[in-house]
């Protein structure tokens, strides 16, 4: 008995965790590969510089969001940041008016990120915690649900606002160094140097982030029954 009890907890938890990972792709997708696509395809029938390309494919990602809000109550935490990506590229394009001005524009990316991180964690909604809850559950109901309870107990809000936190330091710092690297070096260099620090950093960002969360929060892993009664509020009262 124990162990038909155990296989169905294991076969459920393979079947959530596919259900993720479906979601997961599904995000990526739509806000990273088709939004390339797009612009790649669009870009060829517009002037050199023109920036209604990049202005049409940011419409994926926003309309994303709109579907996540209306109808999963949940925010698409990729498709988010892909549109403020697209957003103040579009502004630091726009405003420029040589080639290092707008690569010191589009360096203030992560800077307007890290602005956002560290609100969410002034207004007690820290990004970390969407980011995370769409990674484990994919954004599907019972996986947000279950989720949500963990994410309202004391010691996981702490870790997701530390997290959150951090995360919006290192895109500060992220800034500065691709704002020097811009103002030091030539327009080729930088496009070599700013992603290769750029990606390199986010990856050990990424890193840190899942030994630490699974460090704080593992135990949860394992807890199949979680108190509704300790539940706090504010996280399923205000999915987004």
């Amino acid at each position: 008995m124990t162990i038909r009890k155990s296989l169905a907890a294991e076969t459920a938890h393979h079947t959530k965790r596919a259900a993720a990972l479906r979601g997961l792709a599904r995000s990526i997708f739509i806000n990273v590969v088709c939004t390339y696509l797009l612009y790649r395809l669009l870009e060829p029938h517009f002037h050199p510089g023109s920036l209604i390309p990049l202005a049409v494919s940011g419409l994926l990602p926003l309309f994303g969001l709109a579907y996540g809000v209306v109808r999963q109550r949940s925010i698409d935490v990729i498709g988010l940041f892909a549109a403020e990506d697209i957003a103040v590229s579009l502004i630091a394009l726009s405003l420029a008016h040589t080639a290092m001005s707008a690569l010191v524009g589009r360096s203030l990316q992560n800077a307007v990120l890290g602005a956002l991180f560290l609100c969410s964690v002034l207004i007690k909604h820290p990004i970390m915690l969407y980011v995370a809850r769409q990674s484990v559950t994919g954004n599907e109901a019972a996986g947000k649900a279950r989720f949500d309870q963990m994410a309202a107990r004391p010691d996981a809000k702490h870790v997701y606002r530390t997290m959150t936190l951090i995360w919006s330091l290192v895109l500060f710092a992220k800034s500065v160094m691709s704002v020097v690297i811009a103002l030091t070096c030539s327009t080729r260099l930088y496009l070599i140097l700013s992603p290769v620090s750029a990606y390199g950093s986010t990856a050990l960002l990424i890193w840190w982030s899942f030994h630490y969360g699974y460090s704080k929060l593992g135990h949860y892993a394992n807890d199949s029954q979680v108190g509704t009664k300790e539940i706090a509020l504010p996280i399923v009262e205000h999915p987004i």
